[in-house]
């Protein structure tokens, strides 16, 4: 399982990031709860993203 902070730095910088509380009400959640852990695409027994991107997401961060 990948490690908290990277699954925030990469939450934080994710096109697909969703929150799995928000509507359109709502403003966008703080940074500091900006995680893979608060997407919607977060899940799974595995606990990865459905849509398959997290490692792409990930080693996009260190080209950075």
């Amino acid at each position: 399982m990948p490690s908290l902070d990277e699954m925030m730095a990469v939450g934080q910088s994710c096109s697909e990031y969703a929150p799995t509380h928000w509507s359109p009400r709502s403003s966008r959640p703080d940074p500091e709860e900006i995680s893979c852990e608060t997407c919607i695409h977060w899940q799974g027994e595995e606990e990865m993203c459905d849509l398959d991107i997290y490692e792409e997401q990930l080693l996009n961060l260190d080209q950075t």
